[in-house]
């Protein structure tokens, strides 16, 4: 059975007697899907040991998060109504977790901010706030339309409706990677480069576990 990666993600607290403290964690999605695609999922919660990480895992899931890339990484200051987190954790776990799988040419999935991650890392900047892509009060769908010859032609066909829970997304897309599909707004839903994938949605969330299936054929080692 394959052994997949997973980037941690963060939220700070305050214990019951006030200590300021930080949770690091995965989404619980992500444990029916890795049960029913059929891999082990390897949460990773620092920068630790992240090569001899890529070195273990046949591929890298970086997960969505709730908080936003900061701009300084693609050249822009912060958008003033935005909150932006006060340390770099998440960014430079990511950034630090797709060099190293890049290095070794191991496949990496990209999902919501994990696919704007791919695109910052590798040259690429995002729009900081877009309206009617998410909602607080209901999980919203769209449709999406498909290039052909693309990860998720062979999945989805030539269209699909997909969850969006996001507020941000990709701007100028990296050198080097296509975009695969589009939402009816013109939003970039998901790029491509060889074995790097990114969606803009989250197909763990709809338990998608044909994706993720598809996604453990890129992962031969």
């Amino acid at each position: 059975m394959k052994i997949i990666a997973i980037s941690a993600r963060s939220t700070d607290y305050k214990s019951a007697i006030g200590l300021e403290k930080r949770r690091l964690y995965v989404n619980g999605f992500f444990s029916e899907v890795a049960e029913k695609a059929g891999f082990i999922i390897f949460p990773v919660c620092s920068q630790n040991g992240i090569k001899e990480i890529a070195s273990m895992c046949s591929g890298l899931i970086v997960a969505g998060r709730d908080r936003d890339i900061h701009p300084k990484y693609y050249g822009e200051k912060p958008d003033n109504r935005l909150e932006y987190p006060v340390d770099n954790y998440e960014d430079e776990l990511d950034f630090k977790l797709i060099e190293e799988f890049e290095k070794k040419d191991k496949p990496i999935f990209g999902i919501c901010s994990g696919l704007q991650s791919l695109n910052v890392y590798f040259g690429g900047t995002l729009k900081q706030h877009i309206e009617n892509h998410s909602s607080e009060d209901t999980l919203i769908k769209h449709n999406i339309n498909i290039e052909e010859d693309s990860f998720l032609y062979s999945l989805y066909g030539k269209s699909s409706e997909v969850n969006t829970i996001h507020h941000q997304s990709i701007n100028r897309v990296a050198n080097g990677f296509k975009i695969t599909a589009t939402a009816e707004d013109g939003t970039i839903e998901a790029i491509e480069k060889g074995n790097l994938i990114g969606v803009q949605w989250h197909p763990e969330v709809d338990f998608e576990y044909n994706t993720f299936k598809k996604f453990l054929e890129l992962c031969n080692s």
